[in-house]
């Protein structure tokens, strides 16, 4: 709690928001096809492998671009409703499943990629 108290207190310095994002599931969820499993990550090592689209990356980096996408989203519902769209501290088992559930069908975009200047990791399909 500390630590999320110095980010926060350094991004208001920076005129900037600090957000918490549920990380459930980010190493074993496929950023490519949306699967997730445990499947994805054989003898739980660094390398992710989708076992349904083949899909290969380290599994840091796959984790990484999951919060991203998950952060964007939640900022994305801030800038149009004003509100965050999903709370980390999620208690209820319904709601938890209800947000897990939208944040598997974001897609990570290939204009993403750090060779293309312009660009949104949100894909809607």
């Amino acid at each position: 709690a500390e630590l999320h108290g110095y980010i926060d207190y350094k991004a208001n310095l920076n005129g900037s928001l600090a957000t918490k994002v549920p990380a459930h599931y980010t190493s074993k969820s496929c950023s490519k096809c949306g699967h997730t499993s445990d499947a994805n990550r054989p003898n739980k090592g660094l390398l992710f492998r989708c076992e349904c689209c083949s899909h290969e990356l380290h599994a840091d980096l796959i984790g990484a671009r999951n919060i991203a996408m998950r952060a964007l989203l939640v900022r994305q519902d801030w800038m149009s409703t004003g509100s965050l769209s999903a709370s980390p501290n999620v208690s209820n088992g319904e709601a938890k499943a209800q947000i897990l559930s939208r944040f598997s069908e974001l897609r990570w975009s290939s204009d993403a990629s750090p060779h293309h200047s312009s660009g949104t990791p949100l894909d809607a399909g």
